[in-house]
């Protein structure tokens, strides 16, 4: 060795049937071949990876062949007609009347510029026709309504270009725009915001965490560069993808800190580990092979636990994809491309790096190491023996505790987050904010039935008895369509000229409800309107009906959800720890944590219990239907891996003859320390997410955090060693599936 560089390759013997041990030998033969392609593929990514936020948008929540999407269809396409796409809030400046000279001239020209634009089919404004429901109460605003012919997926490119010819100062008047649209793309803008807020927040944070876990810079900035070779890969995952699918912005978001976090986390393990082995053969005369076996030995040790907790990890964002939501299959694409990508760095270019810098790894130090020692003593082993000592009491009483986090859940009210997920400060929110004020806000967000086919002439007695028995339901205020106006069951007025409710092609009628689209209480307006008989086969949309076809899609794929992860993580613990009984033990406390993570986030944002800590929020009531589920499958991923890391040790130990519960308190003492520190980084990842300033990062961020401190806590510290306590030799039930152990040290040849 010269200078710290490791130069000559011992020539070892391994197992014939162990392929880490033999990828390990690989790259530890070309270590800088293997630098090398990992640099010109970083390369490559950081290239493709460039732009990828101008790719991807927001939404991605409506599953496909949903009545809520064929009636938008309907709507838009045959029918010609529906809600707006843009609703253009435009104040008079100074405290004026929208009835002024000035501000009906600003109006009229307004209005004349939005008809004139691409893309846009109908214009409606208070200016043309003086309608009062366009009118603020205040006499001081009124509204333009555009709707314009786009998609869910192509809003970025064609509203956006829009909006900055009509908003801003229009004469005497100053205009801001809202509705689905734009507030979509001020979630997207807000997203890319946040993304370089929690990279810029997230990177200094994590780096002294990691300088104080390792001891030293070097190190420390080695796990950093591989977490940052993750994030890149990712990037450019998600670009590539993103010309092939539909792809949200929030994958972008989750992604990113998701592979950060994990490829962080797998270096630790494999740095600890290398670190213990190489003091355990500092007896080796030659410097170089005692690297070198240390090298092999972590990669087929610790190397096949970052295997196991990866593929574990994929399996859970996998379920993701049994959703048909572009959504969460845009996050479980990026994730598992992330994770894949971040464990295939731990185990190939890590050890190359170590190889080259050989005793250099150890530069920079901030504080003194202590060499590798017995496993039997430290505050983790005692910590783990006083724990099984009483393993009955620690059970009944954390059980308890996390019981007691679980009750909120029961009243978790699923809704979907409006507007008011943007900061206070967003024009598209304050903008919102006026409509919901001083307007009729659930008349501009009714629920939408069309009627293909229908004559409204021909058809009128029987488009009438339709409309009636619609007004006659719970929440309905009243009922619009061609025959008319209707309330509780009455005609109360007539249909204006130039109503837009008919057209050759058909019928649509809009129905306003009392109670707010983005409640619970407007998807069940949504399930009595479709139980309603119709003349023709009716197609019932809007918001309230996507919100209700959202939970449906969600209700339906939770089963099949759980049921693949119960699957994955069941076969790949078994495999990697040869037992049947710790698996299933594994399983419940992970759905135990969790429950009690989705009792914490209820009650902070639902109920909007210590808010103010978290920046401050609009506390809507209600619970987003799509966030436990992206909680769940990315929380048990990451849980997952602190157990594997646990478990695999545990058997290790278990296998070299120690007693279970030695096993386990030795376990604890090595590894307690490695998911500590690794629950520390993801937290404040995540907590970097939490500080975002739209409230769906906000939610996952925090919900993430809580989920990882309460599993390497309470959970692996406490739980997990006094149930192992109470099991006892039933740990190692599966007779059939038990082989000796495996020397998982290289020897020479």
């Amino acid at each position: 060795m010269r200078s710290g560089i490791v130069t000559r390759r011992p020539r070892l013997r391994l197992l014939p049937t162990d392929p880490l041990g033999s990828l390990a030998e690989l790259v530890l033969r070309f270590p800088v071949r293997t630098l090398l392609l990992t640099g010109c593929a970083l390369l490559v990514a950081a290239v493709a990876a460039v732009g990828v936020a101008g790719n991807l948008y927001h939404g991605g929540t409506t599953a496909p062949g949903a009545e809520s999407a064929r009636a938008e269809r309907a709507l838009s396409t045959s029918l010609r007609s529906g809600s707006p796409t843009v609703t253009l809030v435009a104040t008079v400046r100074g405290g004026g009347s929208v009835d002024g000279p000035a501000a009906a001239r600003a109006g009229a020209l307004l209005a004349q510029r939005a008809r004139g634009l691409p893309k846009v089919v109908e214009v409606r404004s208070y200016w043309t026709g003086r309608p009062a429901a366009l009118r603020g109460r205040d006499g001081r605003s009124a509204l333009v309504l555009l709707r314009v012919a786009s998609s869910e997926a192509t809003a970025h490119r064609d509203v956006e270009p829009l909006l900055p010819r009509l908003t801003g100062r229009h004469g005497a008047l100053d205009v801001a725009a809202t509705g689905p649209t734009p507030v979509g793309l001020a979630i997207e803008r807000q997203s890319r915001q946040d993304l370089h807020r929690t990279e810029l927040l997230a990177a200094p944070l994590t780096a002294a965490v990691l300088v104080v876990v390792f001891g030293g810079v070097v190190a420390a900035g080695l796990a950093l560069l591989v977490g940052v070779c993750a994030v890149v890969g990712a990037a450019a995952f998600l670009s590539g993808l993103s010309h092939l699918t539909t792809v949200s912005v929030i994958a972008l978001n989750l992604t990113t800190a998701l592979g950060f976090a994990l490829a962080v986390d797998f270096s630790l393990f494999m740095l600890a580990r290398y670190r213990e082995e190489r003091d355990r053969f500092r007896e080796e005369r030659d410097p170089g092979e005692a690297v070198h076996r240390a090298l092999v030995a972590t990669v087929c040790s610790t190397g096949r636990t970052v295997v196991c907790s990866a593929l574990t990890v994929i399996g859970s964002l996998a379920a993701l994809l049994v959703f048909p939501l572009d959504m969460l299959r845009s996050v479980a694409y990026g994730g598992i491309a992330v994770v894949a990508l971040s464990a295939l760095l731990a185990i190939t270019a890590l050890p190359a790096a170590l190889l080259l810098l050989g005793a250099r790894i150890d530069a920079l130090s901030v504080r003194r190491r202590r060499p590798w020692a017995a496993p039997d003593g430290g505050r983790w082993y005692r910590l783990a023996y006083g724990v099984m000592r009483r393993p009955a009491v620690v059970v009944l009483v954390l059980g308890a505790v996390l019981t007691a986090l679980v009750l909120p859940f029961a009243g978790a009210r699923f809704g979907t987050f409006d507007d008011r997920a943007l900061p206070a400060g967003s024009a598209t929110r304050q903008a919102t904010d006026t409509v919901r004020r001083e307007f009729d806000h659930h008349a501009l967000s009714p629920v939408q039935v069309a009627l293909p086919g229908l004559d409204a002439r021909a058809d009128a007695v029987a488009l009438d008895g339709y409309a009636r028995r619609l007004a006659r339901l719970e929440h309905v205020t009243r009922v619009e369509t061609a025959t008319g106006t209707y309330r509780e069951g009455r005609r109360v007025a007539a249909a204006g000229p130039g109503h837009g409710y008919a057209s050759p092609a058909g019928v649509w009628a809009a129905v306003v409800t009392g109670v707010g689209p983005e409640t619970a209480e407007g998807a069940s307006v949504v399930r009595a309107v479709r139980a309603v008989s119709s003349p023709v086969p009716a197609l019932v949309g809007g918001t309230q009906a996507w919100l209700a076809d959202l939970g449906d899609t969600i209700r339906a794929g939770v089963v099949p959800a759980l049921s693949l992860i119960a699957v994955v993580t069941l076969l790949l613990l078994g495999w990697c720890t040869r037992s049947v009984v710790l698996p299933l033990k594994a399983l419940v406390l992970n759905v135990l944590s969790l429950s009690a993570t989705f009792g914490v986030m209820v009650l902070v944002f639902q109920e909007g219990r210590l808010s103010g800590l978290l920046g401050g929020f609009t506390v809507t009531g209600v619970t987003d239907t799509v966030v436990p589920v992206l909680v769940l499958c990315v929380a048990f991923g990451l849980s997952m891996d602190y157990e594997v890391l646990l478990l695999s040790r545990t058997v290790e130990e278990h296998d070299a003859g120690a007693s279970t519960r030695q096993a386990v308190a030795r376990a604890v003492q090595r590894t307690a320390g490695l998911f500590t520190a690794s629950a520390l980084v993801v937290i404040v990842v995540m907590s970097a997410l939490a500080a975002s300033g739209l409230l769906l990062l906000k939610v996952v961020g925090v919900g993430l955090a809580v989920a990882v401190f309460v599993d390497a806590t309470v959970i692996r510290l406490l739980l997990a060693p006094a149930l192992m306590a109470l099991l006892g030799r039933a740990n190692w039930w599966a007779p059939a599936l038990r082989p000796a152990a495996q020397s998982l040290v290289p020897v020479k040849r």
